[in-house]
Formats: C-alpha cells, structure tokens, sequence
C-alpha cells in the first residue's frame, strides 16, 4: 500500500529516484518519521498543497475565493521576500514555483499561505478546521484540517529541471480554467507556445478545421 501511494507522486516532474532525497511531505512521507525538509536558498522549491476538501463551494477556483487566493500569495510574498516563479490554483490543489532567501523565510511564507487558504476557503476562525458537521465519515487523520498531507515540496535546479517544472505548472494553470492542455497532447497536437497571460498555441497537421476551432475558443478576449 505504502509503494503504491509513493508511485502516485511520480507525475511530479523532476521527481525521480536520484531526486527523491530533495522532496519532502505530501502521501510519499505520510506515517513515516519526522526529517528536517531539504532547502537551498540558491535554488527554487516545486510546491504543492492538495486538499481532498477543497471541492464545490470550498474550492480553491470558487469565484468567492480565487482571487483571494491569488491576493494572498502576492501579499505573502512581499512580506516574506519571496519571488514567485509560476503560480497555478487547479482547484483542490495548489502549484507553485518558488525562492526563498532563508529557512524561515520559506517557513513563514508557507505557515502564513497554508492557514490563510484554509481561512479563506472554509471561513474557518484561526486555528479551526472545516466544520465537524461536514467532515462526517472522514478518517480521523483527515479531519486535523483543511490540507491533506504536509506540503510537498521539492528543490528544483536551474536549467532544464526549472524549465521543466516551470511549464508543467502553466500546463496545470491553464487545465484548471478549463483548456484541456494533456488532451490537445495526447491527440499529436503540439504545444507552441504556453504562458500565464497569453493563449496556447497548438499546431496539428491532421485536421486544420478542428485547430482552427480550437484557436477560436482559446484565444485571449
């Protein structure tokens, strides 16, 4: 059980067996011992906080809640010196590319963003969960709080590994508003060009109708 809840996070990209050693939290370290998480100030942190709860009217993406969300994030990241690389709300879970200038730094960015989500989304008082009347039948571990699991995170070296985990977090930006960016892959389109304010460009040479149809509903109002 415990192998195939470690598997599950392989889709992180980067995440491998020779990277490992730099990630900490989410389901791969649950129930197991307390470790100090790796940091370095000279590289950037792939950062991921899932909630199981963050679904309907507690979603992350809630008209009432998203631009919030996004408000936070920037406060946070003047407050603490943080510059924030890529930035990607899906919903129930949160992608971001981050560097910090010190351990706590980082460690007051995050302690602010996670209980500051949470507040936001459920209206939840400090220090206080969901509701216990809507976390009935959940695992008593999962009513602790609003998160699933500790934040995962992992270091991310400049280069090809920052491109990397850069785009797949623009990929993760653009599905969560609701461009199907795997599928447009899967079906031998390929991607041209991805940002955070502009449209996907796809090219495909087996149907020009259905790409221009495609175009059409993407582009940029």
């Amino acid at each position: 059980m415990r192998a195939k809840r470690a598997l599950k996070q392989l889709h992180f990209p980067g995440l491998n067996r020779k990277t490992r050693e730099q990630a900490h939290g989410g389901e791969a370290t649950a129930g197991k011992r307390k470790e100090q998480r790796p940091f370095d100030s000279k590289q950037s942190l792939h950062v991921v906080l899932r909630s199981s709860k963050a679904k309907g009217a507690h979603s992350m993406l809630h008209p009432q809640h998203c631009n919030h969300v996004r408000a936070l994030v920037d406060r946070l990241k003047t407050r603490w010196g943080v510059s924030v690389y890529r930035y990607a709300n899906v919903g129930n879970h949160l992608h971001l590319l981050i560097r910090a200038k010190s351990r706590s730094d980082w460690q007051g960015f995050i302690r602010e963003l996670s209980g500051g989500i949470s507040m936001i989304v459920t209206g939840a008082r400090k220090g206080n969960a969901l509701e216990r009347s809507k976390s009935a039948g959940l695992a008593e571990s999962a009513k602790r709080g609003f998160w699933d699991h500790l934040v995962f995170t992992r270091i991310v070296s400049w280069g090809k590994d920052f491109n990397h985990v850069a785009r797949y977090v623009l990929t993760n930006l653009w599905e969560g508003a609701g461009v199907p960016v795997r599928k447009f892959l899967e079906g031998s389109y390929k991607v041209l060009g991805l940002s955070e304010e502009g449209g996907v460009l796809v090219h495909s040479r087996l149907n020009p109708d259905l790409l221009a149809l495609i175009n059409a509903q993407i582009a940029p109002a």
